[in-house]
């Protein structure tokens, strides 16, 4: 068991420490965003990262996910380079469409997703154009970037991840902060590091290229893929829909000092993303095994583990390192002027521990083929989180738009293990969850009553030994003891 374990966390370094990077990005960049932009500017580039977000998937059509079924199943190279081509070409057509409909009717995008005015700016048609451009060339790069994955060529997959995140990250800090070209700059750097992304993919996508079209593939793929549609415009919905309504419902401001706190709580999904892209192909290959359920469960007992510890860190030290002032600049790593959405960063972090839940108690959906019923568990999900948005954002802003992304995720969690249990149970280890969950809320609560009473180095000092504090109250097993080499007491 501990084997197939350290094997999970190795492929999860690999394959998800490229997409983890990327969405890295983001928590780099903070700084810069929150320093050079104001709260207003903040929320208007989240608004056009929420149509790069949806149009995305609507591009993208399910096929990466299609890609990777069919194309790691085919032992004939021949028929697997038909299989490719056929996907890659009618998304090279479909994608070029679809980005020429964004910038023939910009204005129509530009009212649903950012809120423009009836006579958008010239700025907010330029970056609605180069958004299209980001959507059109890291659509073309998913399915080269799939293809890595199922070769096993995780080399040429961090090459090709990394470069674009240093690209971006590099070009954004000299347009934003050294040019000052505000909103479209950061979605210019995007477009270059992009492109830069898309032609290190170029090598492998011609030598897997043909010239062949192949119906019954395109049928079959189309199949498989586009029931996954909805389930992944549903998830879009639970992760932006809060910052949508919260500009038309209250105002950008409050929804760019929302999305700097949101942005820091996402640290957690982040993690889950990078444990998602190892999970899936993991517990696959072992389901055949007489000890697969038993893996699971302890997958996830692990799972939950590091998942409290880095929450009670991240609530323990984001003040402190949000308000640092960095020597020799005079300013605060987040500027003051987003100090009230490190209230909601805690909620935030929450509904990502369910978020990482959620992941796990996949496994059953996929070795029961029960694929059909995450639509609906996600558009529940999603309806919850639109409903509470809706009802509650006019009055309570930002702390309802926060416990509306917990309700939604809580929801998709219990909905999925509720009915997943009826068609592939598993004895999950609950005695020993509830364990970490006391344990992480007392250590919770005494580091809220060291910072009100002056002494936060005693939330400091809890949240570090919550590993320790595990072993003292007995959560491990002895087996579990002497592997990281603790005697167990006769």
């Amino acid at each position: 068991m501990f084997q197939d374990i350290k094997r999970l966390s190795g492929q999860t370094l690999i394959y998800g420490l490229g997409h983890v990077v990327t969405r890295l990005v983001g928590f780099i960049l903070l700084p810069v965003y929150t320093n050079y932009l104001s709260p207003d500017k903040y929320g208007e580039q989240v608004n056009f990262y929420i149509l790069v977000g949806v149009m995305m998937e609507v591009f993208r059509l399910g096929q990466d996910i299609a890609l990777l079924r069919f194309y790691s199943i085919e032992k004939d190279r021949r028929q697997a380079k038909v299989i490719f081509s056929t996907i890659f070409w009618v998304m090279l057509a479909y994608s070029t469409v679809m980005a020429a409909v964004i910038w023939r009717w910009d204005a129509f995008w530009l009212n649903v997703f950012v809120g423009a005015v009836a006579v958008p700016e010239d700025w907010m048609i330029y970056t609605l154009h180069l958004c299209a451009a980001v959507i059109w060339l890291d659509n073309l790069s998913a399915f080269p970037l799939v293809v890595m994955r199922v070769e096993n060529k995780p080399g040429l997959f961090q090459v090709a991840k990394l470069t674009g995140v240093i690209i971006q990250t590099g070009l954004t800090v000299w347009f934003l902060v050294g040019l000052g070209r505000g909103v479209p700059g950061i979605f210019e750097a995007n477009v270059i590091s992009a492109a830069v992304t898309l032609a290190i993919c170029l090598p492998l996508t011609i030598r897997r290229l043909t010239p062949v079209f192949n119906w019954a593939t395109l049928t079959t793929c189309l199949a498989f893929g586009l029931p996954n549609l909805p389930n992944s415009l549903f998830v879009q919905v639970i992760e932006l829909a809060d910052r949508r309504i919260l500009t038309a419902l209250r105002s950008l401001h409050e929804q760019g000092v929302y999305s700097a706190g949101y942005k820091l709580g996402l640290f957690l999904s982040i993690v889950a993303m990078g444990f998602r892209y190892a999970w899936q192909p993991f517990f696959m290959n072992i389901s055949k095994q007489s000890n697969a359920k038993e893996i699971y469960a302890r997958v996830l007992t692990y799972y939950m583990a590091l998942t409290f510890w880095l929450y009670l860190l991240l609530i323990a030290f984001v003040v402190p390192i949000a308000t640092w002032i960095i020597p020799g600049i005079g300013r605060s790593l987040i500027a003051p002027e987003y100090w009230e959405g490190l209230r909601v960063f805690p909620v935030v972090l929450l509904a990502q521990v369910f978020n990482g839940a959620f992941a796990v108690f996949m496994v059953g959906v996929y070795i029961q083929k029960r694929m059909h019923a995450i639509p609906f568990v996600t558009g529940v999900a999603a309806a919850i989180n639109v409903g509470i948005n809706l009802a509650f954002v006019p009055s309570w802003g930002m702390w309802a738009a926060a416990w509306a992304t917990v309700a939604s995720y809580a929801s998709m969690t219990v909905l999925l293990y509720v009915y997943i249990q009826r068609y592939y149970p598993i004895n999950w280890e609950w005695g020993r969850i509830v364990h970490l969950i006391v344990v992480a809320i007392i250590v919770h609560v005494f580091g809220e009553i060291g910072r009100m009473t002056g002494s936060a180095w005693i939330g400091y000092l809890f949240a570090v030994l919550y590993p320790v504090l595990l072993v003292v109250t007995k959560f491990a097993t002895p087996t579990e003891l002497a592997r990281i080499g603790i005697k167990p007491k006769q």
